[in-house]
């Protein structure tokens, strides 16, 4: 695991900066990434000074030998990777055979000699987490590529002139980088407000553009980059016999061992996350039955709220497994001593409160390995998501155009703290409806003055266009390719990536492999659903020690209590926030609806999610960014 960045271009575009300029960027870039890769760091330019190639190492597989860019035999084509090649020794064995020859035993030196054999292509050869650039001095080209689910970043931003690009693992490493345009970008600020995340390929920044999951870029000097996807998640629907129900556990619990036995291949210790939920369960022991033997780690976090305190069942397993567990106690002084530490750190406005006992396990985590394997892509999988099962038994009667009506009918008068309130905005939706919830985004656009409207609206309905690739399938299974194509990598991936590279520690994570992906996602919909719960194939796949309490668990967020905190120990912080000097944002947004949203909160309504958002945001964009 590493930081990369770097800078391409013609001789016209690289020659407008000093070569000063561009040194002292790259030793800025090195520093401010060094989080990323605390054991070694090198730079690397060529083509006569068009190209620049930097990184700095976390040393996972041959610690020795595997410092980078590394180059094929001749020199010609060099590669920085951030990530790791999961599949390198069978890939390494074919190109072995057909005469290519390496110097180290990394999984990064793959790539040049897989590029050698097979140009762009080679991604569909890839099982990993990655985001890399390769260099053909050759072709005088630069490639750019980022991973099927986004779990590493990779943010770019042309040359003044067009010339070509400068690019870098993390927005910060850029911000310094001489003429970059800082200016905000109102649409993907809307998008904020309305996700909670940026999703790629915007930023805040006008500037500064991110390739999206899945997402390859390719420029020659003297040519503006090109994009294209080469992989989405998507749920085709051929008309292929399923397996047996008894087939697909069996073929899910080898796939989850055949993902984690790979995942496995590091030259330092590797660790887990357990919470005692069924994904970490799985994975841990996964681990536990390929490595009888073995001593490993295990990490979860407590809370002071038992309610949302999973700590008694995830020691209950490591006791099961013999794991050496830590438990991680996080507070409501953990949340402020390290709030503004790390809302800055994310460079963009992101709005998940649970980074904070993210970085806060992470950061033990790093005490004891360097690398852990997560249960995150568990439920993208197998649908763990309450509005994906919550109500899928009464799917066919929300279908029906009486039953819609009525509920609709009944939802005028129903208070809402009567039961059944939830069954009846269900049934009231169609699939449209539930598929992309428009009653949480109009209202964003108001929140923006006269000036700015119109780019919110802009940014509002890409959303809309983007839910709409989905809506070719029925609801549930269009909330299962939508939630993999963006909420995973945008939210999930980005959150895990940076509180854990914030403390150098590498995580993987086994459900993100394409062949279980692929294949959980091609199951009929009735085998994830049972007994009001989602997951129920994987529970099935579970070993046969685990006890009810957890085979039965239903799905719990790793989230500090915010509500409370807000009309706590977050109070003054909010009211301060919302009161005080909106920097730069004073000409873009109208305080006034976040003020009237806390006034409610404070009364007793949970508008916590929103509340943050706006926090986050006028943090993080109150004025020009900084490191």
């Amino acid at each position: 695991m590493c930081g990369i960045f770097g800078l391409f271009g013609d001789a016209a575009g690289v020659a407008q900066y000093h070569s000063s300029s561009i040194e002292g960027w790259s030793e800025e870039a090195s520093r401010l990434l060094r989080h990323r890769g605390p054991d070694g760091s090198a730079a690397l330019a060529c083509m006569g000074g068009r190209c620049l190639l930097g990184h700095t190492r976390l040393a996972i597989i041959d610690l020795a030998g595997g410092a980078q860019p590394i180059a094929n035999e001749d020199e010609t084509i060099w590669v920085i990777l951030n990530g790791e090649i999961y599949n390198y020794i069978e890939i390494r064995e074919r190109l072995i055979a057909k005469g290519h020859r390496f110097r180290t035993q990394s999984d990064t030196e793959v790539l040049v000699h897989l590029y050698e054999e097979k140009g762009h292509s080679l991604l569909d050869d890839l099982d990993g987490m990655f985001a890399f650039a390769i260099v053909d001095e050759k072709k005088e080209q630069l490639f750019l590529a980022r991973d099927r689910y986004g779990e590493k970043p990779l943010y770019y931003a042309p040359l003044n002139d067009g010339g070509g690009l400068v690019f870098a693992s993390e927005l910060k490493a850029l911000f310094s980088f001489p003429g970059l345009d800082h200016e905000l970008d109102v649409s993907a600020v809307a998008q904020f407000l309305a996700l909670g995340y940026v999703p790629a390929p915007r930023t805040h920044l006008q500037g500064v553009r991110k390739l999206m999951a899945g997402e390859a870029l390719s420029l020659a000097a003297g040519a503006g980059p090109r994009t294209w996807r080469y992989w989405q998640p998507r749920i085709e629907l051929d008309g292929t016999k399923p397996p047996s129900r008894e087939a697909a556990v069996e073929s899910v619990r080898a796939r989850v061992l055949e993902s984690v036995r790979l995942r496995l291949r590091s030259d330092v210790p590797i660790g887990a996350f357990l919470s005692g939920g069924v994904d970490s369960t799985c994975i841990a022991s996964a681990i536990r039955e390929l490595q009888p033997g073995a001593k490993f780690s295990t990490f979860c976090a407590s809370f002071d709220d038992q309610q949302l305190d999973e700590s008694p069942y995830a020691r209950l397993v490591a006791e099961h497994l013999g794991t050496d567990h830590h438990e991680v106690h996080f507070s409501s002084s953990d949340f402020l001593a390290i709030f503004d530490e790390l809302i800055d750190y994310y460079d963009e406005p992101f709005g998940d409160v649970s980074m904070f006992p993210t970085f806060a396990v992470c950061r033990a985590a790093r005490q004891v390995c360097k690398v852990m394997l997560s249960g995150d892509g568990g439920d993208e999988c197998f649908g763990g998501y309450s509005e994906m099962f919550g109500y899928y038994r009464w799917h066919q009667v929300r279908r029906t155009a009486l039953a819609s009506a009525a509920a609709r009918r009944l939802l005028h008068f129903w208070k809402t703290d009567w039961r059944g309130v939830g069954l009846l905005g269900f049934l009231s939706k169609n699939d449209w409806q539930l598929l992309y919830p428009a009653d949480r985004r109009d209202a964003i656009p108001s929140y923006f003055l006269p000036d700015y409207r119109g780019a919110a609206e802009q940014g509002i309905r890409e959303l809309e266009t983007r839910a709409l690739e989905h809506a070719r399938l029925a609801y549930p299974l269009s909330a299962f390719e939508a939630t993999a194509s963006s909420y995973l990598p945008e939210q999930i991936m980005v959150k895990v990536d940076r509180a854990s590279m914030r403390a150098s520690l590498e995580c993987r994570a086994p459900f993100l492999n394409p062949d279980l992906m692929r294949f959980a996602t091609s199951l009929p919909i009735e085998y994830h659903f049972r007994a009001g719960m989602g997951k129920a194939i994987l529970r099935d796949a579970l070993p046969s020690w685990v006890p009810p309490e957890i085979r039965s668990r239903q799905k719990r967020g790793f989230t500090p209590p915010l509500s409370k905190w807000l009309r706590g120990e977050l109070k003054g912080k909010m009211e301060r926030t919302l009161d005080g000097d909106m920097g730069k944002l004073k000409n873009v947004l109208n305080p006034l609806p976040a003020r009237e949203l806390f006034r409610r909160h404070l009364a007793g309504c949970d508008h916590s999610n929103a509340l943050f958002r706006w926090l986050v945001l006028l943090r993080r964009c109150h004025e020009v960014p900084t490191n």
